[in-house]
């Protein structure tokens, strides 16, 4: 009933939030602000404790203020200061010294295995608070993240903006060849952890850790960086607290192709066709009917007789319908909601935090919905069992529900690219209904709304028991033991389907009989034990902190899949219902074992002289017991000149100003195949071959079969990554500049190429060495700015890192181009130089020949290619290094100069956030039917109304070249200049307008906080790149699962 009544007062009070106080002013105060210094404090907020009434003070550090009496509170606070309140009593002149922030001097950042001071950091770290996770509609906190860190490098993968979707992360960039290896997630200390699992409402902090000397705590766990994630903690003394916020928003897709109307779409094809000599595909009688349906003279989208001596409906280039069928098969809004409860306290010797969050994202599909929800609950205990043991028991479990229509099936392979290809071919003069009424099965629509399910449901649990002893107060010890564990189930049913004929009567529409079902699942237990001991001194001005431990886990693996056709009933899919003659039929059983012994030693002196050095001893059951063990060491330094004595003359001015630098050597056990590790490599593998599948004959008929084994290499061991990295950390103007800079260089050597060749009689292809290596350099650089204008304050943030690796080695000594070779920049892109297109048949005549890349005639409105080399034909060459032909490096698809820029604003309880993010620098060659249109085949085309800047005798000027509906159309379609895209781009990634109510009102209605807030998401893109494509999604094909522009509304209540 109580919370009933302080809604009441709310509703009653919410009218006077943007009140202002009005104060009968009777009396003044006035006074001077000063520092520890004794130098004056300009810009100082003073204000009357719970009003609005207030002033700052001047360049002098004066400041004059009327006041009804000369009894309250003053409060006292700037940028970079501790806030202050002093008790008027009847005073009217106050002479006020500030002292510089705690949070500025003692801000502890989470480092591997405990805290540091961030003055005394010497690596490459950097930490980001809960802030940018808050009010965001996001479902992964890799969302989030995107461009809040320098070098963070995050980025969307073919799953695109689908419900499910998951971004790549990598920490500086290159990791290896051909792989992309992601940095080590840890939270609360525990290795290993899913960051796609975890509810982002109960993060606090995050940091990320980037050179080697940082992360060489955790050995060959974290060759390429490592992100700790920080949970939510009690608080020892406070009273519980709730909190409970939401986030509804609505979700409309960006950058799809808009198609051609059915009357330009046939004239196309019909262009493209008699271009290759073939005989127009969309007849007269057609082309007229399409004309009639788009004046309204008709009203059918196909003939509504049957095909002539067929019991079918017209369809294809027969029919008259005018569709976009991207706009027909995604919603123009989707709907998706989040709710989030935390509960935190403690008492003097027990805290906890218990949080649970329900998310669901709604997706695009028009047909056949397709639906993403998370559970997630989080409970961290601690407890002081003695005054020298504690005791902390965390646990976490999520559930992930992904639901969404078969896409396709055997149809097409399935899969996002699948499905968007489906909806590119397809001609905007298909039929959505037949005459009669029924969704025509050319439409699809059928497919997604009754052609089956994929569902899939994965659970994580995670528990952690953890001691703490304090042996003095200077020495402790900490022991942990964690399971992890993870649980996938994924199901695909395909449904046999049927259309309704001219007739009446039912046939199977194509690609979905026979009716089948498949079922995976996998378990995975991750074991972790973890004990360390801490111990540091404080010597006069000198500071030791030496930390030393032991890991130990255990990965144990277990899966099987089965699939089997013809299903007794649809209506009950599993695999005991089946009773197909072919099942298929998997398992897998794996384990992998590792332990390291690791240690730390930090020294500074007077905070003035930082050192820093840790190492690890690693081990590891994927390798030989002769090339298993290895050690990494990591060193870095530091110097804070601030602290300097001939330093005080820039004191006033620049607060603070440290110079790092670190080295340090990572093992890494995973390079042969990031995504799917070869757990056994020293092992020769045997491959079964099933009776039905194999060739051989035997006696009656065929028999199983065990193929001979593949080759391995007993020597194969770690690569090993090193890493140098240079930094500067600067502050000015009493904290309100802040400014951080890194260079570094890393290296993986050691990395796997192929073996020498051996002779084919072998039989068999030569093992994987350890002999290639790549070389990463980069920087990051961020600049921040915290100030304020009387009420007003402001914060602003930009960020701008880069990267660019390059093959230091590599074993190929002929210098083929389709293989890696030594000074390779990788993302190169090789091919033709560009001179134009073809005017007319003289110049046709007079250029180098051409028909090297095509024997087909080469005409007007073709792609004229440069002869670089000069022997008057063009071609590749032999691939070469030596001989490329004419082809050259014409680009790079590497991001190069990622930025972002924050804002934010807040003046009496209004607050207001700006998220800009963009890539300066990127080239992209797209060649499929999505940036091409007309691709030679006319059931693989998709011409869009970027394509009618083409080449035609009428317009020679026109972008794209003369098009053909036959193989012809690939020579104009090399990767080359002309069609070499700028990938760039700026987008405005999230702008947020809040409102919180004013304490009054609080604590009239006994409430702690209040805040309501919009928020716009994907709000705009700038970028030269075609239309067709979305920069973020400019990979592969391109046929991606379309990002979302997003409008939310929310509410953040404190109790």
């Amino acid at each position: 009933m109580k919370r009933f009544l302080r809604l009441f007062w709310l509703c009653c009070l919410i009218g006077l939030a943007g009140s202002k106080t009005i104060l009968a002013q009777q009396a003044r105060v006035t006074g001077t602000v000063r520092d520890a210094k004794r130098n004056p404090v300009p810009g100082v907020n003073v204000v009357l404790s719970e009003t609005t009434n207030g002033t700052t003070t001047d360049a002098e550090g004066k400041f004059s203020l009327a006041v009804p009496a000369l009894n309250g509170k003053l409060v006292f606070s700037s940028i970079g200061y501790e806030r202050q309140e002093i008790e008027m009593n009847g005073r009217s002149n106050f002479e006020v010294q500030l002292v510089e922030s705690a949070a500025v001097l003692n801000e502890a950042v989470v480092v591997g295995y405990g805290t540091q001071k961030k003055v005394n950091l010497t690596g490459a770290t950097e930490q980001v608070g809960s802030e940018i996770l808050e009010n965001r509609p996001v479902t992964r906190i890799s969302q989030a993240l995107q461009g809040a860190v320098g070098n963070l490098n995050i980025s969307t993968g073919t799953t695109g903006g689908a419900p499910n979707a998951t971004q790549s992360i990598n920490i500086r960039g290159y990791t290896g060849l051909g792989t992309s290896g992601s940095p080590l997630i840890v939270i609360d200390g525990i290795q290993g952890g899913d960051l796609n699992s975890i509810n982002p409402s109960d993060i606090e902090s995050i940091t990320v850790l980037k050179d080697a000397a940082s992360s060489a705590i955790y050995g060959s766990s974290a060759p390429y960086g490592v992100i700790l994630v920080n949970t939510k903690q009690g608080k020892k003394g406070k009273g519980a607290s709730i909190t409970y916020n939401n986030n509804l928003s609505w979700a409309q897709p960006i950058n799809m192709p808009k198609m051609l109307n059915s009357l330009d779409f046939a004239n196309m094809y019909n262009e493209a066709f008699t271009n290759a000599g073939r005989a127009p595909m969309f007849n007269d009688e057609t082309i007229q009917r399409i004309k009639d349906y788009q004046a309204g003279k008709i009203t059918t989208e196909t003939v509504a007789s049957p095909v002539a001596g067929s019991n079918g409906w017209e369809t294809w280039a027969s029919s008259n319908a005018n569709h976009d069928w991207f706009k027909l098969y995604f919603k123009d809004f989707a709907f998706s909601q989040q709710h989030n409860v935390g509960v935190t306290g403690g008492s003097e010797k027990t805290t906890y935090y218990v949080g649970g969050g329900y998310n669901y994202r709604g997706g695009m599909y028009n047909f056949g919905h397709d639906t993403y929800k998370r559970y997630n609950i989080r409970a961290n205990i601690t407890s002081d069992l003695t005054r020298w043991l504690g005791f902390s028991f965390r646990s976490s479990a999520s559930r992930q529900l992904f639901d969404t229509p078969n896409l396709y099936g055997s149809k097409t392979g399935g899969g996002n690219e699948a499905y968007m290809h489906q909806i590119a071919r397809k001609f905007p003069t298909v039929a959505l209904f037949n005459p009669d009424g029924n969704y025509s099965s050319t439409s699809d629509v059928l497919l997604h709304t009754e052609g089956g399910r994929n569902k899939t449901v994965t659970d994580q649990v995670m528990l952690t028991g953890e001691f703490n002893v304090k042996f003095t107060k200077d020495w402790t010890a900490t022991a942990n033991y964690t399971l992890d564990g993870s649980f996938y189930d994924s199901q695909s049913h395909q449904k046999t389907l049927y259309e309704f004929l001219p007739d009446g009567s039912k046939a199977v529409i194509g690609g979905t009989s026979p009716s089948s079902f498949s079922r995976a699942n996998e378990r995975n237990f991750h074991h972790i034990v973890n004990a360390f001991t801490t111990y540091e001194k404080q010597l006069g001005g000198h500071y030791f902190k030496l930390l030393g431990g032991y890991v130990r886990d255990l990965t144990e693996f277990q899966g099987y899949s089965a699939s089997n056709s013809l299903l007794y009933s649809d209506n009950i899919p599993s695999l005991s219902t089946s009773y197909g003659t072919s099942p298929s039929i998997g398992d897998n059983i794996r384990k992998l074992a590792s332990e390291g012994f690791f240690g730390r030693v930090n020294y500074n002196f007077k905070e003035k002289y930082l050192l820093e050095i840790n190492g690890r001893y690693d081990g590891t059951s994927r390798f030989l017991k002769d090339v298993r063990w290895k050690f990494y060491p990591g060193i870095s330094a530091g110097w804070n000149i601030d602290r300097e004595a001939f330093f005080e003359p820039l004191a006033k001015t620049v607060n603070a100003f440290k110079i790092r630098a670190s080295y340090g050597s990572l093992g890494d056990q995973y390079f042969l195949d990031v995504n799917a590790p070869n757990w056994y490599p020293f092992y020769p593998s045997l491959s079964i071959t099933r009776p039905t599948s194999t060739s051989w004959l035997f006696g009656a008929g065929q028999e199983a079969a065990v193929n001979y084994p593949t080759l391995v290499n007993p020597s194969l061991t770690w690569v090993t990554t090193t890493s140098t990295n240079i930094g500067t950390d600067i502050a000015l103007l009493n904290n309100r500049l802040t400014t951080s800079f890194d260079w570094y260089v890393r290296k993986a050597n050691d990395f796997a190429g192929p073996s020498q060749a051996l002779p084919a009689i072998l039989g068999a292809s030569p093992p994987t060495a350890n002999n290639a290596a790549i070389e990463t350099r980069g920087f990051e650089l961020s600049i921040g700015w915290n100030d304020h204008i009387g009420n007003v304050r402001y914060g602003l943030r930009g960020v701008l890192s880069n990267y660019s690796g390059k093959v230091v080695k590599y074993p190929n000594p002929t210098g083929t181009l389709s293989s890696y070779y030594e000074g390779q920049k990788m993302g190169e892109i090789w091919g033709y130089e560009t001179v134009g297109l073809f005017q007319t048949d003289q110049e046709v005549a007079e250029a180098p020949s051409q028909v090297f890349l095509s024997s087909a005639a080469w005409t007007p409105g073709d792609v004229r290619y440069a002869d670089l080399n000069g022997d008057g034909k063009i071609d590749a060459g032999n691939s070469t290094l030596a001989n490329p032909g004419d082809r050259k490096v014409i680009g790079n698809s590497t991001p190069r100069y990622s930025y972002s820029f924050t804002g934010d604003v807040a003046w009496k309880g209004f607050d207001l956030q700006i998220f800009l993010q963009g890539i300066a620098k990127r080239d992209v060659f797209i060649g499929s039917n999505y940036f091409f249109g007309i691709v030679g085949n006319e059931w693989q085309s998709s011409p869009f109304t970027i394509h009618q800047d083409r080449w035609t005798a009428g317009t020679p000027d026109g972008y794209f070249p003369k098009f053909y509906m036959s193989s012809q159309n690939d020579k104009n379609q090399q990767t080359q200049t002309r069609y070499l895209q700028n990938a760039a781009y700026l987008r405005i990634k999230n702008l947020q307008l809040g409102y919180s109510l004013p304490a009054s009102v609080m604590k009239a209605i006994r409430l702690e906080r209040i805040r309501l807030y919009v928020s716009a998401e994907n709000l705009a893109t700038f970028t030269k790149l075609v239309k067709t494509l979305d920069p973020e999604l400019s990979i592969g094909s391109g046929k991606i699962y379309p990002l979302q522009r997003t409008f939310s509304a929310g509410l953040n209540v404190t109790f």
